[in-house]
Formats: structure tokens, C-alpha cells, sequence
């Protein structure tokens, strides 16, 4: 009946027959109709305990929804019901029923939920088949939340298929936390998917969330699912699969197919591929944009097996393999060669040698102070971007050749390259740094010293300070300090900090909260353009740029730390843990970490086992407990500062 109906509608509608007022009520009828079909198959859940958030997500314990895909009590709903690890989770049906149900598995790479309850001859609804899947048609986004009798609605139409990487239907129905796991259903009541939170650049549990009743939306497709229910009726979890390889271009839409890394222990390494090899074909298919590598990977599980092949520079012949994808990788590691490159104004060739790490690479090797590297692995060292980039591409126990000038002699030498350390060197000289007047600084209208300012058309403030006789012709440091909650500390961290700036050649620039006693997730942005602006001003080193806070402070530092991946290279803290687990290690934009804690704060129980955990994910952590009479929660003494200020000096080292 409702299939004659809508052809009715159709007709109806070219022929202009029908007034606008009986069309939208024809149209509302439909609606309505299309809702009741489907209705008998969708359930609320609620959620009791578990984690009260997940990263900046509250987790919520208000209802949400699901769809039953079986008659013995299977139910899918979305993964993001479940992201605080719940401890009871409650299904209620249509009819009133309550039962409590368990998590059979998840799949983690289109986010969702496979539920089981104990419950018979459950109402299953009809899929769409797939091939009637169309842009442009009505789309119904369902969710049972508070009125078991009726579901939520909202209408809208399918905006474009394959997006997400070409898992999700996009519609422009609104899709909120309320209908998250609820059906997406055509103008008949039928199946289209299940609505779930999505991002196109983004993964992780919580990717999508932030565009929840925006006129963007998804739905995993409905055939899709079913094609994973068995799977995840076993009772394991499904994830992405991942190859292991970095491409040399950047963006979805470079061209560039060469290989610019190719991760250690991966399939890809495994199966014989390598760094500067080019990728002609995925999955049997021509592959000459980034955005095909990632349809194609991104749609993958773990387990998976995906054909590829390359052309290799020297080779005749291209070398296709068959490999099987894994749902981890080895962290990337760094090897670390073990010196602080000079920093000169003026381009020569190669890399002068500032400072040898003790015990490093290079020590062992001979290395000294003014010596210029001019070939690593006989390829020439254009400058210290261009050495940190070649020594970064290997890994620690890989063996490099140097070519050196000593005394204006040519020099070579083997290096056995190393871990990064955990430690900060206690006895790091300063650089000469080149300084200018205060009144030659006024002349060219450069502000020096400590002073407020604010960003134009913007009334929230920062301080900074910057040294008297800074010049420009110097590139240096900066610190951007995180004030904990209630107190800017702004006449202590000038104070503490100005002479260590001064000999260590670094700015400090301090933004305040709009609202002092916390920082707000949203202010992000507004830390992100103050740096820019201080970037713009100053000669800035990009690869000392890093953030520093105390106590509770050091959770929005590291949110900035981890969302702002390529303008920070650092983060120090003090009297604080890390709240949140760090996203895995980027090779183009390495971040070291510091900890310092007084030994009476009771966070030293805690931290211990975080450190060693960030460790094993590869972040070169230093941490320092210390011993002393003040209070837990007291600001720094003089010596750790110092060695903060060391640590920070260290930041470009290679």
C-alpha cells in the first residue's frame, strides 16, 4: 500500500496536480508510515557506569539507540554508546521489555556495536537492496530515546554515497548522540544503514562527534553490516587494517606515489617493500592520487589481504606482492646520531657541530664540537633540516657513513646510530647568541622585554617576554606557558625564567583564559594564533617551539600538544600525570615530553607506569623525581628549571 502511495505521490507531484497544502500532508503521511514499518525493530539503550569521559568527550548515560538484526536478540547499534566501557547496559523494546545485554564485539573501523540479548521471534526489518541505493532520495533518521512509542524523526535526503572513504552514506537528516545506533531508513520504512558519527580525517572513537546536528551526517550502509554480523557474532573485535607505509606527497590529492617510509616489522616491510620504491597498483586496480591509497586501505580489516605493486628505481621489472594487513604496528623510532647542529645565520655547506652528546653515536664514533658534516650516507647535507631528515628515515642499530670536514680536511666516519635518550645532558654549554640594543630594537619598532598585548579584534590578552638584546638575525626558542586554573603565575615565570631565557636564547609567551580559573577546550584556536603571531614577529627556531605548565594546567597543555601536532616539539610539566593516552608517533612531527614531580605529590604512584607506557610508544620522556622540602604543588626550584632550560636548548638536536 505504501509503494502506491508514494507512486501516487510522484505522479501526482509532475502533473501539478495537487495543492502544496495536501502534497506536504501526503508527504508527512509518508513519513510517518515509513517510521511505523521500521519501528518495531528499534530499541533504547541506556548505560550505567563505566568512565564518566573518554579523551574531551562526556560520556553520556542517557538513552540512545539500536536496531535488532535478528530474532534470538542480536542488536547494532553505534560504538560511541559504548566508549566508557559501561558496566550494565540496558535494552528496552517497543513493547515495554527490558533486558540486559551484553557486548558480543566491536568494529572498529566502521564503529560499531554488536549486542546480545536474551529474547526470541524479534521483529527484523526489511534491508534496501543495494543496487536501489540513490543520491537525491528521502532519507529517515530514527532513534528511540525517552517515547517508547514513537521514535525520534528527522527527514532529509541522501546528499552522496562511498563517503568516509567509501564507507558511509551521507545524508542531510540531522544525526545527533540521541539516534547514534538507530536506523536510516528510505520513504518504505526500509533499511538504508545505521546512523553512526564519522570524520573524513579523523579515526578513533570519539571522530565525528563535533558534527552531530549539522546537516552532516552517517549511516554505515545496511548491506555492509549484515556482512560483518557473522564476524562479529564470534565474538571479536574487527579493526583497521594497517599496511605500513608513508607516502612522499602531501595532501589526498598529490600525485607523488613514492614511498617516502616504510615502517619497520609492517606487512609492507615484510613483504620486500621499500622506502623510494612508487606504488602503481592497489588491490589490482591503477592507483595515481593519495585519496585512491585510502579508499582502498581505509575500507581494509586487520586480517585482510590486499594485493600491491611498485617500480623500483634500478629494477626492470615491477614487483607485485600479496600482503596481509595487521591491526598494529611497531612504534616508529628515530635513530638519533647524538649532536646539536649549529645555528648560523648564514647557509654554509653542510652541518656544523655545536654540542656531542655524551655517549651517543656520535661520541663513540669521534665526532667533536666544530666539526661540519657534509654527506650523510653519501648523499650531501644541505643544511640541519636536511641531516635531521635523513637520520630520521633510519632506525636505532642502522649504521650510517659521515663524510666531515675537521680543520678544513676531509674526514670519514662510521656511525652505529642509537635510541633517543630519556635523559637531558648536565653539562650543555650555551651558544653564543648575537645581541642588539633595546634602542635599536625601538627603531625598528620591535617590542622587547615583558609586556601584555592582545590579538587584534580580540579582547582576550597574553604576556610575553622577550629579551632585551634580542636580534633577529638569531633564530630562537619559545616557551608557551599553560597557567594552571585560578592563577596566571605570570610574575613568577618571568622571574624565574628571565635569565635562563637570556642564556638560553628562548621567548615566552603566556596566554590567559578567558575565564581564569579554567581553560576551556574551545580556546585552543586562540593558543594556536597567539603562537602564530609571536612566529610572525620574531625569528622563531620551529623545532624549539614547545609548552610548559604546572598542575593542573598541564591537561590543556597537552590537548594543544597532541591537536597541534606541527607547531610543537615539546612539552614540559611539573606536579602533574597525563590524563589521556598519547596519539602513536608521528616521524614528521617528533614531540619529547617532560616530567617533573615532587616525591610527596601522591601523582608519583601514578606517573611511574605512565611514563614507562609513553615510552614503549616511543616518545623520548624524560622524568625527574625530586626530593626537597617544599610542599606538593610548590612551583620549581632554581636547578630544575635549569635542566628544563637544557632540555628545551636540546629540542633540535639530531
Amino acid at each position: 500500500m505504501m509503494l502506491a502511495l508514494i507512486s501516487s505521490l510522484h505522479l501526482q507531484t509532475s502533473a501539478a496536480q495537487v495543492p502544496a497544502a495536501d502534497l506536504e500532508s501526503l508527504e508527512e503521511r509518508a513519513f510517518k508510515q515509513a517510521a511505523a514499518f521500521v519501528n518495531p525493530s528499534i530499541v533504547r539503550i541506556e548505560t550505567v557506569g563505566g568512565q564518566d569521559r573518554v579523551g574531551k568527550i562526556i560520556t553520556g548515560t542517557g538513552p540512545t539507540s539500536g536496531v535488532i538484526v535478528s530474532r534470538d536478540g542480536l542488536i547494532i547499534s553505534s560504538a560511541f554508546n559504548f566508549i566508557g566501557k559501561p558496566s550494565s547496559i540496558l535494552v528496552t523494546l517497543p513493547d515495554g521489555r527490558r533486558f540486559p545485554a551484553q557486548v558480543v564485539a566491536s568494529d572498529h573501523l566502521k564503529m560499531l556495536t554488536l549486542l546480545k540479548i536474551d529474547a526470541q521471534n524479534l521483529p527484523v526489518p526489511l534491508a534496501l537492496p543495494e543496487n536501489e541505493l540513490q543520491v537525491g532520495m528521502w532519507s529517515i533518521a530514527l532513534g528511540r530515546t525517552f517515547d517508547l512509542e514513537q521514535p525520534s524523526i528527522s527527514v532529509g535526503i541522501v546528499s552522496a554515497l562511498g563517503r568516509i572513504w567509501g564507507k558511509a552514506i551521507q545524508t542531510d537528516a540531522k544525526v545527533s548522540p540521541i539516534n547514534y545506533g538507530g536506523p536510516l531508513v528510505d520513504i518504505n520504512g526500509r533499511l538504508m544503514g545505521i546512523l553512526v558519527p564519522l570524520s573524513p580525517g579523523e579515526t578513533g572513537e570519539t571522530a565525528g562527534v563535533e558534527w552531530y546536528d549539522s546537516g552532516i551526517g552517517f549511516a554505515i550502509p545496511m548491506q555492509d553490516v549484515l556482512k560483518i554480523i557473522p564476524r562479529l557474532n564470534t565474538g571479536k573485535d574487527l579493526h583497521p587494517g594497517l599496511l605500513g607505509i608513508t607516502l612522499s606527497g602531501k595532501g589526498d590529492l598529490s600525485d607523488d606515489m613514492k614511498l617516502d617510509r616504510v615502517r619497520y616489522g609492517s606487512p609492507a616491510q615484510q613483504a620486500g617493500i621499500k622506502a623510494g620504491d612508487t606504488i602503481t597498483k592497489l588491490d589490482g586496480q591503477p592507483v595515481t592520487m593519495h585519496s585512491q591509497i585510502k579508499q582502498v586501505l581505509m575500507s581494509k580489516y586487520a586480517d585482510e589481504a590486499v594485493s600491491l605493486t611498485v617500480t623500483r628505481e634500478g629494477s626492470k621489472e615491477p614487483l607485485a606482492v600479496q600482503v596481509t594487513l595487521v591491526e598494529k604496528l611497531v612504534p616508529f623510532e628515530s635513530g638519533f646520531l647524538g649532536i646539536l647542529p649549529q645555528r648560523e645565520a648564514k647557509a654554509e655547506a653542510g652541518v656544523g657541530v655545536r654540542y656531542v652528546f655524551s655517549k651517543s653515536a656520535a661520541a663513540e664514533a669521534g665526532l667533536k664540537p666544530n666539526d661540519r658534516i657534509l654527506e650523510f650516507n653519501q648523499q650531501k647535507v644541505t643544511g640541519s633540516d636536511s641531516l635531521a631528515l635523513m637520520v630520521n628515515h633510519l632506525r636505532p642499530g642502522e649504521s650510517a657513513e659521515l663524510l666531515l670536514s675537521r680543520d678544513q680536511k676531509p674526514l670519514n666516519m662510521k656511525v652505529t646510530l642509537q635510541s633517543i635518550p630519556n635523559t637531558v645532558e648536565r653539562e650543555l654549554p650555551t651558544q653564543a647568541i648575537p645581541s642588539r640594543t633595546a634602542q635599536e630594537n625601538a627603531q625598528q619598532k620591535i617590542k622587547v622585554g615583558h609586556f601584555k598585548d592582545q590579538l587584534p579584534g580580540d579582547q582576550q590578552k597574553f604576556w610575553a617576554y622577550v629579551p632585551e638584546n634580542y636580534d633577529p638575525n638569531y633564530q630562537y626558542g619559545l616557551m608557551v606557558w599553560i597557567h594552571p586554573p585560578g592563577n596566571t603565575m605570570e610574575s613568577t615565570i618571568f622571574k624565574e625564567w628571565k635569565t635562563i631565557c637570556e642564556q638560553r636564547g628562548i621567548l615566552i609567551v603566556g596566554p590567559a583564559a578567558q575565564d581564569v580559573i579554567r581553560w576551556n577546550q574551545d580556546e585552543s584556536e586562540f593558543v594556536k594564533e597567539v603562537v602564530e603571531t609571536i612566529k610572525s614577529r620574531y625569528a622563531i627556531d620551529a623545532k624549539r617551539i614547545f609548552l610548559a605548565s604546572h598542575a593542573d594546567g598541564s591537561e590543556f597543555a597537552f590537548h594543544l600538544a597532541f591537536k597541534y601536532r606541527e607547531l610543537f616539539r615539546g612539552v614540559a610539566v611539573s606536579d602533574s600525570s597525563i590524563k589521556d593516552r598519547p596519539p602513536e608517533t608521528d616521524p614528521d612531527y617528533p614531540l619529547s615530553l617532560y616530567f617533573v614531580l615532587n616525591a610527596k605529590n601522591p601523582l608519583s604512584q601514578l606517573l611511574q607506569p605512565q611514563i614507562e607506557a609513553i615510552r614503549i610508544m616511543n616518545y623520548p620522556t624524560v622524568f625527574e623525581l625530586i626530593k626537597n622540602d617544599n610542599q606538593a604543588g610548590a612551583y620549581l626550584e632554581k636547578p630544575q628549571l635549569e635542566e628544563i632550560g637544557r632540555w628545551a636548548d636540546s629540542l633540535d638536536r639530531i
